[in-house]
This record gives C-alpha cells, structure tokens and sequence, in this order.
C-alpha cells in the first residue's frame, strides 16, 4: 500500500465538525420542445426528479462517502422539507445537532434541467441570522462536538447562520480546544474569519473580496492570485488559502513560506455543483489523517475532477478515489477508460442523462484478432457509447479450460481500451455477463451468434425497452485455433 493509499484507507478514522448553511437541493429533469402559445416561454415537460443535500449538507454528505466520522450543525425550518434533510442525514450516517426554527423555513434550491442544460433555478428561502436562543443551542452544540472533533469545517453560504458573531465564537472555541478550522466563504468582508487555520475561495471570490486582476485569462493568473490572497491573508489573520481556478487548477497560498500549483485534473464536465464541497471535504479529510498539503491537495484535485463527471451535487467515494488516481497515473492515457462497476455505473448514467445511448458487449477477448475488431466495430456503430465486459481471468479458466487465457485481464483490458471504438471496459468474475448488464442497464446489447431466446442478457435488456442486436461474424478467425496453431509452431 502506498502513501496516497495509507491516507484514504485512513479517511475511516478521522473525525470532522461541519458548521454551516442547510439546504434541500431539488433536480427537476424534463424536455422542452416547443414554446408556449400563452406567452414567449419554453414548455418544460417533467420527466422526474431527485432531492439531495445542499449546501453544508453536501459537505458532510461528501465526509461521509468517504468514510470520515461527521457530526454536524445547522439550522433548518420545522416543516416538511426540514423533516426531509433530517431523514436524509440520518439515513447517510451523519450525526446532526440541529437548529429547528419555528421563524425560518428550510432553504430549497429548484433546478430545472432539460438535456443536461440548466434551464432555470428557483431558490426558497429567508435569509435572516439566528435569533437569540437558536444562536445559544448553536454555540452549545459547537462546544460540546468539538471535544470528539479532528478539525472543523465551516461552510458559508451566506443564508444567515453563520453570523459575525457566531463565526468569532466558532474561532476561539476552536482556539481553545487547539482544532484546525477551514473554511469555505461567501460574500465579502473575510475579516469574520479571522483565526482560520485556511479558507477556500474561488477565483471568482478572491476577486470579489480583493478587488485584484484575476481574470481568467491572463498568463499571469497565478502570479496574481498568489500576490492577492497574501494580501488577504495578512488583512484577514488567516493563515492559508487554497484558491481553485476552475479548469487553471488550484493553488496553495501560506501567509509564510512556499505556495504549491497543481494544474487540474482534465476530465468532461457533464455539471459543476458541488465541485467545492467536494474539495474542501478531501482537502480537510486528508489534513484531518496528518497528509501534507501537497497530498491533501492531489486528492482534493483529483476528486474534483470525478464529481464534475456527474450528473447534480455528487460525492466521491475512496474506491472511486483510488481508481482514478491509478489511472492518473498509468503511462497509457486510454487506461483510463478501464472502470470498476461501481464507477461505470455512474458514467453511464451521466452518458445517458445527455441523451447518449450506451451499448454494450461482452467476452474474454484473449488474443485480440480481426474477428473481434469486426465485432466491437460493428456494435459501436448502433450507439454513442460502447461498454466492453471483459472475464476475469478465473472465469475464462472455467470457461476455457486450464491453458486460458492466454494474456491475463489487465493486459486484455488495456488492449480493448486502446482501441477507438471502445469507450469503457469493466472485468467481471462471473460466468456470464448477466449482472453487469442489470447493473448498468445499457441501452442497445450486441454480440454476434446468439439468439435471443438463448441469450439472458439480451432478455433483460428488451425486457425493460432495450434493443438486443445478433452480429454479423467474420468467418475464419477463432481465438482457439490461434491458440492451437501457436502450440504446433
């Protein structure tokens, strides 16, 4: 196990205090396709919706896919929607130590979505600060959580929990109890963070708060951020700063001693929400194990670039971590198409929300020859994505027989993935490909010399309005008589 390793497996033992704004955040999905005739709008017609955490929520709901212990403190409305974020935390795991007002309704943010494209947002909500007595329930419960806590993470969102007041009374108990805090902030006027171990912002922010020339298109960006948030970091008494620049990467800015760039992680951004709560969860969870900044940073990075391959607010898990930092890492960029279930899983549902159709076929692929290429070419030409479902090595050994397979799994999936028609390969241990399918619920099926009746996972595939496609074959070409021919050589 390596060092990147030892600290996710590590997440599991570190304990973190969220503070923040609380809010239910709402996915509409739909189509449009036609305007109105009562008036010049678009016609949006529902398909469905989901509902996930919002705001410091997400946060904690990010901890908590990672493994890290979370206790958090909030306020919602005593309403329904209140009643909802309460199941939602509970049903993750994430010990909650709420503010329940009977004067401020629980925040919802609406978001109408057609093909992946944000339609409009409709935000509920009363920005108003605490009054007395929920202000005391709130420093109660700080001081009582930050005796089990390794750090804590204030997440601003500017909705009125998190007054001046309150934020300089989180700083000193934090002080008192010797308890790193960072912060994630909103607004203007960082000076309420003053005692923050390291704030967060954006470009965006830090050039809201600092007035600075931070465009985002000038070589000199990073020379400038570094030279801004110094600035802010001396007026504010704040001691770091980590600065995201979108697709520019981020950058770590100490008030003393050397700052660290790290370029960002390319990948297709299907959605950006939640992109920050992701990065300050990793960037505190690694801290919170004792990674250094340089370690916590590639982490943060590198997660980032996963939840902005999914479809709304998302989280990361430590499997999901580890698998995309391997394929960082791997001297062949195209191993990055070799998932695991679970990752693929999600990519396919990202493909399909884009109205991409997903096909999908499987075998052992051992001795990759023209007979194949023939095959995967003809299935890529009946969808916009094609899955690749390779066995395991046990598994084509039962199928096959003891001297199979040739090339072991890695090298047979490296092979397929290399290949321009493949756009994703997963193993599987089993004898057939039947759970890969109902997993992934492709949307065409293809693979040459089966008929329907003979073939379970095509049935399951038309069984939920699928399309199974039998493939031509290209006579002569058998990987068993290549095998043979090679033992007469």
């Amino acid at each position: 196990m390596d060092k990147t390793e030892k600290i996710v497996a590590s997440f599991k033992n570190a304990k973190i205090l969220c503070i923040g704004d609380l809010m239910l955040d709402r996915f509409v999905k739909g189509e449009v396709e036609r305007i109105s005739p009562e008036a010049p709008v678009p016609v949006f017609r529902w398909v469905g919706e989901k509902e996930v955490l919002g705001g410091a929520g997400n946060v904690a709901a990010n901890l908590r896919a990672l493994g890290v212990g979370v206790k958090l403190i909030g306020r919602i409305g005593r309403d329904q929607e209140g009643e909802k974020l309460k199941g939602m935390f509970s049903s993750l795991g994430i010990e909650t130590r709420l503010v329940v007002s009977d004067r401020i309704p629980t925040i919802v943010k609406t978001r109408f979505i057609s093909k992946n494209n944000h339609i409009l947002r409709m935000d509920q909500e009363l920005v108003e600060e605490l009054c007395g007595d929920e202000k005391s329930i709130a420093i109660r419960e700080t001081e009582n959580a930050l005796k089990e806590a390794d750090l804590v993470i204030v997440s601003d969102y500017a909705k009125g929990f998190l007054s001046k007041t309150l934020l300089a009374k989180i700083m000193a108990m934090s002080a008192a109890a010797g308890k790193k805090v960072f912060v994630d902030p909103k607004g203007q006027g960082w000076k309420k963070y003053s005692g923050a171990t390291l704030v967060k912002p954006n470009r965006k922010e830090l050039k809201e708060e600092t007035a600075a020339n931070l465009s985002a298109d000038d070589p000199k960006l990073i020379e400038n951020t570094l030279e801004a948030a110094r600035a802010m970091l001396k007026t504010t008494l704040i001691k770091e700063a980590v600065v995201t620049l979108s697709e520019k990467g981020m950058v770590y800015i100490p008030l003393e001693g050397e700052s660290l760039y790290l370029p960002t992680e390319g990948r297709e951004v299907y959605d950006v929400s939640g992109a920050g709560d992701t990065t300050i969860a990793v960037l505190a969870a690694a801290s919170a194990v004792g990674a250094s900044m340089k370690d916590a940073m590639n982490l943060a990075n590198i997660a980032a670039g996963v939840v902005v391959g999914k479809l709304g607010t998302s989280t990361v898990t430590p499997q999901e971590l580890l698998m995309a930092l391997k394929r960082k890492l791997d001297p062949m960029p195209f191993a990055r198409k070799i998932y695991s279930l679970e990752a693929l899983k999600q990519e396919v549902v990202a493909w399909q929300a884009k109205g991409e159709k997903v096909g999908f076929t499987n075998g052992c692929f051992d001795c990759l020859h023209s007979g194949h290429l023939f095959s995967l070419y003809q299935a890529k030409e009946h969808c916009d994505r094609l899955v690749v479902a390779v066995n395991s090595d046990s598994s084509v050994r039962r199928l096959k027989g003891p001297t199979r397979p040739i090339q072991d799994e890695k090298t047979r999936s490296l092979v397929l993935a290399g290949l321009e028609a493949v756009d994703a390969v997963v193993v599987f241990e089993e004898d057939t490909a039947l759970g890969v399918v109902e997993a992934l619920r492709p949307d065409v099926i293809a693979k040459e010399g089966y008929a329907i009746e003979n073939w379970p996972e095509a049935q399951v595939v038309a069984a939920y309005g699928g399309k199974a496609i039998t493939l031509k074959r290209l006579e002569g070409y058998s990987t068993s008589n290549m095998v043979k021919k090679i033992a007469q050589a």
